[in-house]
């Protein structure tokens, strides 16, 4: 063996366990660099079942092909070549007799190529680069600490701090693709023709699973994915929580109480907000991520990512927040994305949805934060009152909108009292934060079940506080006169704000428009703050969150309205343009019904103008084929539709109704009973007539309760509504004849059934009989999907033969999983 080698097998073997400690999920690199073919890696992949047995696996069988030639150098060279370079680090920390090898002709032109890159800067001694790595991780995690260890979610009380640790909500994946979905017999018979087709659920019901934490997502059963996930998307409607979820991302990533934060070294929170056109990712970490230290600038920044560019994570709050001019191809946050940048990095990205990070990368996995449980909310308000000293309030609030069921040591059975509409605001943690406030004040400010009413009723609750602190007159009816005007100027200058996608004020062109903004500090609408950013350093305005700043502008929409043509005053000019202002276009249509109309009429145009010839067959859930262009405008039509309906909710008035019924000939929706949408759904279908029904209803109901279910049925088709064709799922148990009883009785009602869905809602034989005694009542019903109802069995089959013959036209029928044997 060559001198200064060190022999084969029993000698190079010793590194494995480090080696495959610190690789991990980087094996596929690494097995390319030592010379292994794609046939290779999968089978590596496949006779293994997690990452570190594939790394091994790996290991071994190089040392089993290449002899007397696996040498320790030959390993790290290819450690290099897979800019695991932190490995090889680690290997000569930790093993004395490994000698410096001699640099490779790749490894000295790669250094040369890093010369040219960074002329300033010389490479520097290894022990010296491993103390600089140390310090910047030691400095990040000490500068998370300070900032995000607590959050102070009420600008207006500066007492009232919540500890990230305590922050919680709920997570669910969502199928990355239709491939993950759901197939049949007829699918893969169809791949035979001239187009693939697959099934399309646009509103992915049935399919969504339930997160504990991200760490779920490195697990292939949950997943579905061979490899850890590089780019991981988390969508939230506004004030669920995502920039807190983050925050505390990175304080556990830092401290390595997650898998994220064990599988990298350095944990980078960007909030995307706070970026100009132009910054590189080195001046952007330099800004944001770590704290003002002597001989730390961008070069040492940019030198530290290199070195461990496979091992950093970023977490990007807010790409909706990215101002325009930072969204473009050739800047660094779309570079990042779309892998042309550290490729080798892992990206965990928040957004609102349909705000554009798919343009950019397809993400691995694709997660919704869905706000509080029932459970989550008595845990949240109980902590809020616990901090301001209203025990007894905080009880009163639970008593007045939830029922308690003892359980033993599976906890407490938590359910929502009635069918309120304040109750999908409380599922929301910034809604439920400021629903606390109004019912330490005032609990008859907290009857309201709208987005506007809300807010106005807790800006009227600051207001108060601010006169009686002042000694100002409060107006019976609406005011100050003074508050009032201030708000509205300050309204204008949200609403430009929000139109160049900012939500942060300067302070400088708020004094040029001569607007009290003190005023507004005193109130505790916004705070004076200096920017987050070192390289752009001003004093700007900043709302307790960006609702807020909705809001307000709304409000200044709402009353310029009267004079000013709308959709010059929003460049409403298209449907991806509303749905970007939604929230806006929400809290308008709250504060004025003339608003509200013409919202609804501007709407109805740019229906009418992308979507002229809508049929209810694009809609249906069966199979159509993957190459249609008109799936992406569909799913688009689909989010179009709820904002319609999330409008409705704010303000359900005839004239307003009026615009709903003529501008969607297909009404589809997903919705859980106890939400506003739901309200607004059930104002709609009584108000119905014959004369103007939609081509086709959509409707997906979710609950786990099948009574609930089915009594809001009940209420929503009070009468029967002929030629109105419906295609229904519905969620739930469904294992008592009594529950199926009552949901045929809903059915007389809906006389043009098209299709029905029961797939997975524990039906059994006895529960699906008076099911099938009902099929008399929709003999029109065209597709009935039963699957994933295991105890039907061969008897619940001999049930359903029973009662075919009432349904002449049904086409498709669903049985996949019922636990049938050839006899049934």
């Amino acid at each position: 063996m060559a001198e200064g080698r060190l022999g084969r097998d029993a000698g190079v073997r010793k590194f494995f366990y480090f080696i495959k400690e610190k690789v991990s999920s980087d094996w596929k690199d690494l097995a390319f660099h030592l010379g292994f073919g794609q046939a290779d890696i999968v089978n590596i992949a496949g006779r293994n079942r997690d990452d570190k047995s594939r790394c091994m696996d790996l290991l071994e069988e190089w040392l089993k092909r290449n002899g007397e030639r696996a040498t320790i150098e030959a390993l790290m060279e290819a450690l290099s070549e897979a800019n695991l370079q932190s490995t090889v680090d680690g290997l000569k920390d930790k093993f004395e007799e490994i000698d410096t090898p001699k640099a490779s002709c790749s490894q000295q032109k790669r250094r040369r190529e890093d010369g040219d890159q960074f002329p300033a800067k010389k490479r520097v001694p290894r022990k010296e680069e491993d103390l600089q790595m140390e310090e910047f991780q030691r400095s990040v995690k000490r500068y998370y600490e300070l900032k995000l260890t607590y959050i102070k979610p009420l600008i207006w009380n500066d007492d009232f701090a919540l500890a990230i640790s305590d922050i919680f909500t709920s997570l669910e994946l969502i199928p990355r693709e239709a491939k993950e979905r759901k197939m049949s017999k007829d699918y893969i018979a169809s791949q035979q023709g001239k187009q693939r087709k697959v099934r399309i659920d646009y509103l992915g019901s049935g399919q969504r699973k339930k997160l504990s934490s991200l760490d779920d997502l490195f697990n292939p059963d949950v997943t579905g994915l061979t490899t850890p996930p590089r780019c991981i998307l988390i969508e939230g409607d506004a004030g669920v929580g995502k920039t807190t979820f983050l925050s505390k991302e990175a304080i556990d990533a830092v401290s390595k109480e997650t898998e994220l934060g064990r599988r990298h070294d350095i944990v980078l929170l960007i909030r995307l907000r706070e970026l100009r056109e132009g910054e590189t990712i080195a001046e952007i970490v330099l800004d944001q991520c770590v704290p003002e230290l002597k001989d730390v600038d961008v070069d040492f920044v940019e030198a530290i990512l290199q070195r461990n560019k496979s091992r950093v994570l970023f977490l990007l709050d807010g790409y909706d927040e990215l101002q325009p001019e930072a969204r473009l191809a050739g800047q660094a946050i779309p570079k990042l994305l779309s892998g042309k940048m550290y490729p080798n990095s892992t990206i965990v990205i928040t957004s609102r949805p349909s705000a554009g990070v798919q343009q950019h990368t397809r993400p691995d996995c694709h997660v919704r934060i869905i706000g509080f449980s029932p459970e989550h909310v008595i845990r949240y308000v109980r902590q809020y009152f616990g901090i301001v000293g209203g025990k007894d309030l905080a009880e009163a609030f639970i008593g007045q909108y939830f029922i308690v069921y003892a359980r033993s040591a599976d906890g407490d059975d938590i359910h929502f009292k009635g069918e309120n509409p304040l109750n999908s605001l409380i599922q929301t943690p910034m809604f439920l934060l400021l629903i606390c406030v109004l019912w330490e004040e005032d609990q008859e400010m907290v009857s309201t079940g709208t987005m506007t009413g809300l807010y106005s009723n807790l800006l009227t609750c600051l207001v108060r506080k601010y006169c009686k602190r002042e000694g100002v007159d409060m107006p019976t009816d609406g005011l100050p006169a003074e508050v009032a005007d201030a708000l509205l100027q300050f309204g204008k200058l949200a609403l430009d704000a929000l139109l160049r996608n900012e939500t942060l004020l300067d302070l400088a062109q708020v004094e040029r428009e001569d607007v009290n903004w003190q005023l507004l500090m005193k109130l505790g609408v916004v705070s004076l703050e200096v920017s987050a950013s070192k390289l752009h350093p001003r004093k700007q305005l900043n709302f307790s969150h960006k609702t807020m700043q909705e809001f307000l502008a709304g409000r200044n929409v709402a009353h310029a309205v009267v004079n000013q043509d709308i959709v010059e005053l929003l460049q409403l000019t298209s449907i991806i343009k509303a749905l970007e202002l939604r929230n806006l276009l929400q809290f308008t249509s709250g504060c004025d019904s003339r608003a509200a109309q013409e919202v609804m009429r501007i709407l109805s145009c740019l229906r009418l103008k992308e979507f002229p010839n809508l049929r209810a067959e694009q809609f249906e859930d069966s199979y159509v084929p993957i190459a249609r262009k008109d799936l992406i405008p569909l799913e688009m039509y689909v989010h179009f539709v709820a904002l319609y309906v999330k409008i409705l909710s704010e303000r359900q008035e005839p004239e307003v109704l009026k615009y709903f019924i003529q501008a969607l000939p297909i009404v589809i929706l997903n919705v859980s009973v106890n939400s506003r949408e739901a309200a607004a759904l059930m104002y709609y279908l009584q108000h119905l007539k014959s004369t103007n029904l939609p081509d086709r209803l959509i409707l997906i109901i979710r609950d786990k309760d099948s009574k609930d279910t089915v009594q809001y049925l009940q209420q929503c088709f009070t009468s029967p509504l002929a030629g109105l064709k419906v295609d229904l799922e519905l969620s739930g148990k469904f294992d008592s004849p009594d529950q199926t009883a009552r949901l045929v009785s809903v059915l007389e009602n809906v006389p043009s059934l098209r299709a029905l869905s029961l797939s997975q809602t524990y039906l059994t034989p006895s529960s699906l009989r008076p099911l099938v005694w009902g099929f008399s009542h929709v003999s029109l019903l065209e597709e009935l999907d039963l699957s994933g109802n295991q105890a039907l069995g061969d008897a619940g089959m001999e049930v359903l033969q029973a009662g075919l013959s009432s349904v002449p036209h049904l086409a498709v029928l669903r049985l996949g999983h019922v636990g049938m044997t050839a006899v049934g």
